[in-house]
C-alpha cells in the first residue's frame, strides 16, 4: 500500500519533489495539493495532474492523507506543521524545520506529544555520494579524522541571470525569500546533516556572520536581509572540530573535506547523490609535497560508490532525489522503526544553523542543548 501525500507549498522546490516522485511510485502517491495562491496552484496542479484541495482545512482534514509535505516559505513553516499536527498528520517539512532551535524544538515536542512523526529536509544524506563518505569513515580509510573544512559557497546570487530560473511548472526562482531567509538556513543543512550522520552531534559552536553587500539590486530591496556569510567553528562529539562556511558572496565551492592521520577525505559536492567522493594519500616525500605546492596536484583515487538497488520505476538518477527524505519517513512509520530523519536531527541541525546565523543571540561558545546523530546507514550502503 503507497503512503498518500498532500503538498502544502505549490512553489519552486515543489517541482523537485514533484519530479522525484517517479522514483518512489511503489510506495509513495500525491493525494492532493494545495497552495495559498490560486494561480500557483492551478499552474503545479495542472502540470502535474495532481487533485487541488479548495482550501488548507480540506487537505488537513482530508482523512486519504497519511504525511503532509510542507514546501512553504521558511517563514511559513512554523504555522503550517504546527497546523497540521494539530489535524492529526505526520509531517515532513522542507528545510529549515523553523527559523529559530526554540520554535524547532516546540513542534518536535508537540508531534510527540501527540504520538505523530515530524521529519525535515535536507535529506542528502541519505544520497549515493554521502553514505559513501560515511562507509569510508566507518572503515577508516584515512584513518582518525582531525579535522574537516564545509565550504557551501554559491557566488553571487544577486549577479546571476535568476529572472530565467524558473521551475517546470513556470514558478519563478524566489531571490527575495532567498535573501531574507538568509543563505545560511538555506544551505547549512546540507553539509550539517552529513556530518552529524558520521560523527554524531555538535558539543560546542562559536560563529560569526555578517552582511558582506547589503546593496543587490533588487527593487523593491528586501526589508529585512539576512547575512550573506557565515563561518561555524564546531566541535562534534568525540571531538571532530570542522569549519562550516556559508556564503553567497564568495565564488562556487561545496567541498566537505575530512582530514584524516593517513591521508584526505573529499566530497565536490553534496547536491549531487552521485558525486564522488576521492581519498587523497598525505604528501610526506619533498617531491610530493614540491608537486603539491607548485602545481596543486595529490594523489589520489576514487573510492567505490555504493549504490542504491535499482528500481523497476527508477527512470533517471536524480542530482538529488528530493521524495527520499518522505519516503524513508514513509516507510519509517510503516514498518514502526526509528525514522534517519529524525525529528531530533531536524531540531538539532535548526539550532546549531541559528547560532551561525545570528551568533548575536547566543553567548558564545555556545553549547547546543539539543543532540542527534550518528544515523544508522541505509541498508544497501553497508557493504561495498
Amino acid at each position: 500500500m503507497r503512503t498518500r501525500l498532500g503538498i502544502v507549498g505549490c512553489g519552486y522546490v515543489a517541482d523537485s519533489y514533484a519530479a522525484t516522485l517517479q522514483l518512489h511510485t511503489d510506495g509513495l502517491a500525491v493525494h492532493a495539493v494545495y497552495d495559498r495562491q490560486q494561480e500557483r496552484l492551478a499552474r503545479f496542479s495542472g502540470h502535474w495532474q495532481f487533485n487541488a484541495a479548495r482550501s488548507l482545512d480540506d487537505l488537513l482534514s482530508d482523512p486519504a492523507i497519511d504525511i503532509v509535505v510542507n514546501l512553504t516559505d521558511p517563514h511559513s513553516h512554523e504555522t503550517v506543521t504546527a497546523a497540521a499536527l494539530t489535524a492529526g498528520k505526520h509531517v515532513y517539512s522542507e528545510k529549515p524545520l523553523a527559523m529559530t532551535g526554540a520554535v524547532a524544538e516546540r513542534l518536535a515536542a508537540r508531534a510527540s506529544a501527540m504520538g505523530l512523526r515530524l521529519a525535515a529536509a535536507p535529506c542528502n544524506l541519505l544520497g549515493e555520494h554521502a553514505q559513501t563518505l560515511q562507509r569510508a569513515v566507518r572503515d577508516r580509510l584515512v584513518g582518525d579524522i582531525r579535522l574537516i573544512y564545509a565550504e557551501m559557497d554559491d557566488g553571487m546570487i544577486h549577479r546571476a541571470a535568476y529572472r530565467d530560473w524558473d521551475s517546470s511548472s513556470g514558478a519563478p526562482w524566489p531571490i527575495r525569500g532567498e535573501l531574507e531567509v538568509g543563505c545560511t538556513f538555506e544551505h547549512a543543512g546540507y553539509t550539517l546533516g552529513v556530518l552529524v550522520a558520521i560523527f554524531g552531534p555538535v558539543r560546542s559552536i562559536t560563529a560569526f556572520a555578517d552582511l558582506c553587500v547589503p546593496e543587490k539590486g533588487i527593487d523593491p530591496p528586501p526589508e529585512a536581509p539576512a547575512p550573506d556569510f557565515s563561518v561555524g567553528l564546531l566541535q562534534f562529539d568525540g571531538g571532530v572540530t570542522a569549519r562550516v562556511t556559508n556564503s553567497i558572496v564568495a565564488s562556487y565551492d561545496h567541498r566537505i573535506r575530512l582530514f584524516g592521520d593517513e591521508g584526505t577525505l573529499s566530497l565536490a559536492e553534496p547536491w549531487s547523490y552521485h558525486a564522488p567522493v576521492r581519498r587523497d594519500r598525505i604528501s610526506t616525500s619533498r617531491f610530493d609535497r614540491l608537486v603539491e605546492r607548485r602545481l596543486g596536484k595529490r594523489r589520489s583515487v576514487v573510492v567505490p560508490h555504493v549504490r542504491r538497488p535499482p528500481t523497476k520505476n527508477r527512470r533517471r538518477f536524480p542530482t538529488m532525489d528530493f521524495m527520499r527524505g518522505v519516503r524513508e519517513l514513509a516507510d519509517a512509520i510503516r514498518e514502526d522503526r526509528p525514522c534517519r530523519m529524525s525529528p531530533e536531527l531536524a531540531v538539532h541541525v535548526t539550532e546549531v544553523t541559528e547560532v551561525m546565523q545570528h551568533p548575536e543571540r547566543f553567548a558564545l561558545p555556545y553549547r547546543p542543548k539539543s543532540a542527534a546523530g550518528p544515523i544508522a546507514p541505509m541498508p544497501w550502503a553497508i557493504e561495498p
